[in-house]
């Protein structure tokens, strides 16, 4: 991990407002909120094409125009390349535009990590869902009566 240098930036009292408000809105202290929005704002500059979106994972890098990049990503890695050009089965097989693959390649040339990152979450969480229907079915077969699933967070009934 890189090492942090503080920088002193000049803002206007609007911005630091923003940025404060932001910062207890997200549960982020204004420093590392603003380090985090110009990271972001100078990858999507690198990369027209490229945004961060929010999401259940967390924000993370997705095409203007399509899918996360992680998700790009790993469905190229998954086309067994010496059968296939993974840029031409993706194109055929979604509705993605080579240029769009290739934007998703370039960035994560740039910034694998951040990628790799998202692509490991979502195997883990795959992983814990089927752990999860795996254990249900063992009891079922062990004729245990399994509850039914009841979700998590709280649901607003409609008026």
């Amino acid at each position: 991990m890189a090492v942090a240098r503080a920088v002193s930036l000049p803002i206007s009292e609007d911005l630091a407002e923003r940025l404060r408000a932001e910062g207890e809105a997200s549960d982020q202290p204004p420093p590392v909120l603003a380090a985090s929005l110009i990271d972001e704002g100078l990858k999507t500059r690198q990369f027209p094409g490229i945004v961060y979106m929010d999401g259940p994972s967390g924000r993370r890098a997705s095409l203007a125009d399509g899918p996360d990049v992680w998700q790009i990503i790993r469905a190229l890695q998954e086309v067994p390349v010496d059968q296939y050009d993974p840029v031409e089965t993706i194109c055929i097989e979604s509705d993605l535009r080579e240029r769009q693959i290739r934007l998703a390649v370039s960035f994560y040339e740039a910034y694998p990590d951040e990628i790799e990152a998202k692509i490991a979450d979502n195997r883990a969480a795959a992983k814990r869902i089927d752990e999860m229907i795996a254990e249900r079915e063992r009891a079922v077969a062990r004729g245990e009566v399994i509850p039914r699933f009841r979700p998590q967070h709280e649901t607003v009934a409609p008026a």
